[in-house]
């Protein structure tokens, strides 16, 4: 038990709080320095064997996304988001290592408040409703995955252990709360709603870890539950479907992540050591390619002070190291040969093609077209590449040299590691032999891509974004939930009221008879006493021993009764 909380995760928490405590110069080596000591302890964590591969890999690649993103947010001055950001990272790192369920819980709670306060460190109005939202949200997961665990230890389970196949009311609490996590619907409404809400690099840190700890969940407590393969399917399909139509570049990467944790969910579906891996490479190629999406973005945001498509136009130019690095990235998660997301994309197929599910197969590759369709073409041609009915100002050379790192390391490792697949292969939980670039698999991308290109060209038009709103499914808690609340409200309000007028006159009735019990059988005042100057020193003591004695004989009556019946 100790364990858990002697392990990497603890570097970056306490370094989170030292930022705080700490004078600010040396705060800010602190910011960078934690995840280079957590990069270190990880591979000491891996020299030594503590932990099996599949921690590992998530480890490994949880603690490599917070040193880039320290880079990225090297030049912000704001000290409470730094140390709310390092000590997320820190415990959802925790939560990856942990091996008993109390460990895992406390970190996982700690994960879900430190990540409340990035998406508030922005100290918007729209940020602190996003914020409340979201922490409602994650109580409400906490709270199942909590009883869950509870649960597993009355049945003597300390240890955290594979759940498939249980089927008990452990087994669906526990499913429940990490659902929430892994933003799969109903409830992933949260994504869209908080992330583009929180800071710039804030929102960096938030796609990277709290989905992909729920993915890690979910390979290590339910690998091959095939209720999960739906699940997968449909928020791979789901979340490129609402990314075609978004015109906002955060919620449209919002929309992203819940389509490629979809691929991760299917994968770990299939089951089986090719799904495991498939799921367990993905989340690792996903952190890499979606960080630098959102780093692209965020410079983007901040060279402009735009965030609508609609809004931006012809960057090319005016950025070229932005455009490129987020054109890679863009190519990466549509799954493009020779980089990354092409590596792991066929993983999954593999695995979902292996389980005899070809619907899944097929659906799949429909939500690749929409990926390439909303990422690739889109984004590119009317922000940076292509025409555009806005033509936007931006400098990049007034963006901090730190950002311009970050982007370009985290679009280097998508081509390094689609170059070399050798290299993420060494880090997935099982071995894999051969290599992703057969003929199958390079021709059935080319023609997914030409497919894509064609629909694009041909509803160009309709591509265009468009300034409007996009409900998910939080509308139902924006519309009709908000006027069932508002009803309920109302109608309760208007109850008390009536409630309180009869408890008024109640209660003043019943006061006045406590004080003058007479009044139970006759209107008439009672008669003054000369010798008393004030007669409630009689009344009340008379009137109080009559309720007593009325409320015991009460009792004895009710106690007789039930004897006899």
């Amino acid at each position: 038990m100790l364990n858990d909380f002697l392990q990497p995760g603890l570097i970056l928490m306490i370094a989170g709080l030292l930022i705080l405590i700490l004078p600010k110069r040396l705060g800010k080596i602190m910011s960078a320095a934690g995840p280079a000591f957590t990069v270190l302890s990880v591979l000491i964590f891996r020299t030594g064997e503590s932990a099996d591969r599949i921690s590992m890999t998530f480890g490994i690649i949880f603690s490599l996304i917070s040193l880039v993103a320290a880079v990225y947010n090297f030049h912000v001055k704001d000290r409470f988001e730094l140390a709310a950001e390092a000590i997320y990272a820190g415990s959802s790192i925790g939560v990856v290592f942990s091996t008993h369920w109390i460990g895992m819980l406390i970190f996982w709670e700690i994960m879900a408040v430190a990540s409340w306060l990035i998406v508030v460190s922005s100290k918007t109005e729209a940020a602190k409703k996003a914020g409340f939202r979201y922490l409602l949200i994650h109580m409400l997961g906490g709270n199942l995955l909590l009883t869950g665990i509870v649960i597993k230890l009355s049945q003597g389970s300390e240890l955290i252990e594979l759940l498939t196949g249980t089927a008990d009311a452990a087994y669906w609490l526990i499913l429940a709360g990490v659902a929430v996590n892994a933003a799969i619907p109903p409830l992933n409404a949260w994504i869209a709603d908080a992330y583009p809400e929180s800071t710039m690099g804030g929102t960096v840190y938030m796609g990277s870890y709290t989905t992909k700890v729920g993915v890690f969940c979910l390979i290590k407590l339910f690998a091959g539950t095939e209720l999960l393969l739906y699940f997968g399917v449909f928020m791979a399909v789901w979340g490129a479907c609402m990314a075609l139509i978004e015109n906002d570049l955060r919620r449209l990467f919002a929309y992203h992540i819940i389509s490629q944790v979809g691929y991760m969910v299917a994968s770990l579906a299939a089951g089986g050591e090719t799904g495991i891996d498939g799921a367990a490479a993905h989340a690792f190629n996903n952190i890499l390619y979606k960080g630098t999406l959102l780093m692209c973005a965020g410079a983007v945001i901040k060279a402009t002070g735009k965030r609508k498509i609609s809004q931006l136009g012809g960057l090319a130019k005016k950025m070229p190291v932005t455009a490129c690095c987020f054109l890679v990235a863009s190519m990466a998660i549509a799954g493009f040969p020779l980089l990354n997301g092409f590596v792991s994309k066929s993983l999954v197929m593999n695995a979902v093609a292996e389980s005899g599910a070809a619907w899944a197969e097929l659906l799949l590759m429909v939500a690749s077209i929409g990926t390439l369709m909303s990422v690739t073409l889109k984004i590119n041609y009317f922000v940076f590449f292509g025409k555009s009915d806005a033509e936007t100002e931006a400098d990049e050379s007034a963006l901090p040299l730190n950002m311009k790192l970050a982007m370009v390391s985290g679009a280097s490792s998508c081509a390094v590691i689609g170059i070399m697949p050798s290299l993420l292969y060494s880090l997935t939980p099982y071995e894999i032999d051969g290599h992703p670039f057969t003929v199958d698999h390079v021709t059935q991308y080319i023609q997914l891509f030409a497919a894509a290109a064609i629909a694009f060209v041909m509803y160009i038009e309709h591509m265009k974004p468009k300034e409007k709103i996009t409900l998910d499914t939080d509308w139902f808690y924006r519309k009709p939930l908000k006027a069932a609340v508002l009803w309920l409200s109302e109608a309760a309000d208007k109850a008390r009221i009536r409630i309180g007028d009869g408890l008024g006159v109640f209660f003043s009735k019943a006061n006045e008879y406590l004080h003058n019990p007479r009044l139970l059988f006759t209107s008439a005042e009672p008669e003054k006493r000369d010798c008393l100057e004030d007669d409630d020193v009689l009344q009340k003591p008379v009137g109080w021993l009559v309720a007593v004695n009325f409320a015991v004989f009460v009792t004895v009556v009710l106690y007789v009764f039930a004897k006899v019946l």
